[in-house]
C-alpha cells in the first residue's frame, strides 16, 4: 500500500501537470469506488472545474478543485497517470476513472484490486465529514512535538509497532516505514508504548523524520506495483535496512534479520539490535 512518501511523489507530479487546468468531462468505469456520492452527482461536480492544486495528507490525494476536494486513498494498487486518451501508461483494463482536461490530456486512475475510493466533499465540510480531522500529524518537519507522542503513548497499552501505525497517532506511516523507523530507533517493535522513555520516543520522532524525508526524496519506495504518474519506480527499496530482509546480516551487528507478525503485519527487526 503506497505511504507518505509515494503519494507525496505522486501529489508532486500530479500538481506540476494539472494546476491551473480544468476538468471538462469525467468518466466513471468502477461505480463502488465513488464514495458517499452518488456516480452522477460526483461527474456533475468535477465537470467544468478548475483542479487548483495536488496535495496529500499522509496517505491521502487532494485535488483541491473551485469548489470542491477530491479526496483520493490508493489503498493497495491505485495509480494516477496523465496520458493522451488513446495511451494507457498502466494496464487500460484496470482504468477506473478518467478526467478529459482541458490542455487535451486526460487525468486517469487505475486500480487492479478495486480497494481505492474517491470522494468529494465542499472545502468548508470536508475534514469533519471525511474522517479527516481524526487523523494525527504527519512525522516530518520535526513533527510531532515529543509531549505529543508522550501523551498517547502514556495512555496506550498497545505494542510500539501497532501504535506508530496508527494513522490517528501519526499520519502516513504504512508497515514498510514502520519496520524502518523502529531499526532505525533501536526499538523492538512488541515493546509496550507506555513502557518507551521520553529518549526513545524522541528518537522515534527523529528516524520517522529523517527515513520520510529520505523516502520522499527518493520518490519512494517501489517493492510490489508502486509507481509514480509518469510510471517512475521509486528507490528507496535500495535503502532498508530490515524489510524484506528476513535471514539477512544485520547490517549494525551482523546477526540475522528475523520476521513475526506483530499487529497483524510482518514485521521484520533485529532481535539485537532492537530492545
Amino acid at each position: 500500500m503506497p505511504e507518505l512518501p509515494e503519494v507525496r511523489s505522486v501529489a508532486r507530479f500530479l500538481n506540476k501537470k494539472v494546476a491551473g487546468v480544468s476538468i471538462l468531462k469525467a468518466e466513471c468505469f468502477f461505480e463502488k469506488m465513488i464514495w458517499r456520492n452518488s456516480v452522477q452527482d460526483f461527474l456533475n461536480k468535477v465537470s467544468n472545474q478548475k483542479i487548483i492544486s495536488v496535495s496529500n495528507y499522509g496517505k491521502y490525494l487532494m485535488f483541491e478543485l473551485s469548489e470542491q476536494i477530491i479526496i483520493s486513498h490508493l489503498r493497495m494498487e491505485g495509480k494516477w497517470s496523465i496520458s493522451k486518451k488513446e495511451i494507457d501508461i498502466y494496464n487500460k483494463s484496470h482504468l477506473r476513472l478518467q478526467f478529459e482536461l482541458s490542455n487535451g490530456e486526460f487525468l486517469k486512475y487505475y486500480d487492479s484490486r478495486k480497494f481505492g475510493t474517491i470522494e468529494i466533499w465542499n472545502k468548508n465540510e470536508y475534514l469533519d465529514k471525511s474522517g479527516m480531522d481524526k487523523l494525527g500529524p504527519e512525522p516530518l518537519n520535526n513533527e510531532p512535538p515529543l509531549k505529543y507522542l508522550k501523551d498517547k503513548a502514556i495512555k496506550s497499552n498497545s505494542v510500539i509497532k501497532a501504535f506508530i501505525l496508527d494513522q490517528s497517532v501519526l499520519c502516513g506511516i504504512g508497515n514498510i516505514y514502520a519496520n524502518e523507523i523502529l531499526f532505525a530507533a533501536g526499538i523492538h517493535p512488541e515493546r509496550i508504548t507506555k513502557s518507551l522513555s521520553d529518549k526513545e520516543l524522541n528518537n522515534i520522532i527523529i528516524c520517522s523524520n529523517k527515513i520520510l524525508e529520505k523516502a520522499i526524496a527518493l520518490k519512494g519506495t517501489s517493492i510490489h506495483s508502486y509507481k509514480s504518474g509518469d510510471g517512475e519506480t521509486g528507490q528507496f527499496q535500495h535503502e532498508l535496512k530490515v524489510h524484506l530482509r528476513k535471514d539477512e546480516e544485520c547490517y549494525k551487528c551482523g546477526s540475522k534479520v528475523v520476521k513475526k507478525q506483530v499487529a497483524g503485519r510482518g514485521t521484520y527487526f533485529c532481535l539485537v539490535c532492537q530492545q
